[in-house]
């Protein structure tokens, strides 16, 4: 099992994504779709400590060349942030969604694209699933559907 967490405020310049509780540096994007019908797509590109970059599945994939680095928040920093974990093992079954230490109640998807990203850069990990999208420069896209006790669905953001 691995834990995938990500601690933010809803702006780029206000995330960290830790793995395993450690700051991940180099990260280029992050593509994070999960679904109560299974769907369950979770990646990673960054650059490695060798300058080459990389695409991963975050969850099943050995991270070679991966960077850490400090953490960037202040304790009183941290506590002003909400934080996204994500513990599994690549599988949906076996997958544990927790926001600020409570684990999420009736969730039916979740979808959480971050991408730090230039105008010079190509379409980065969304080309993969989109063959029109164009995704150049700076994306956050942090979102929740939840399954009412009336059977209605709701969408929240996951950082606010």
């Amino acid at each position: 099992m691995r834990t995938l967490g990500i601690e933010s405020n809803g702006r780029i310049e206000k995330t960290a994504i830790y793995i395993n509780g450690e700051q991940i540096a180099g990260i280029k994007e992050l593509f994070l779709n999960l679904d109560e019908d299974g769907t369950f797509d979770a990646i990673i590109q960054y650059e490695g400590s060798d300058k080459q970059i990389y695409n991963k599945s975050v969850f099943s994939d050995y991270l070679e060349n991966i960077k850490t680095r400090e953490p960037s928040f202040t304790e009183d920093e941290a506590s002003e942030l909400n934080i996204l974990s994500i513990d599994s093992d690549g599988e949906i079954d076996n997958t544990l969604v927790n926001l600020n230490e409570e684990e999420v109640e009736g969730l039916v998807s979740i979808l959480v694209h971050i991408k730090a990203g230039s105008a010079k850069e190509s379409s980065g990990i969304m080309g993969f699933f989109k063959k029109s999208d164009s995704t150049e420069g700076t994306t956050f896209k942090a979102e929740a559907t939840f399954r009412n006790e009336d059977d209605t669905l709701e969408t929240e953001r996951i950082f606010s």
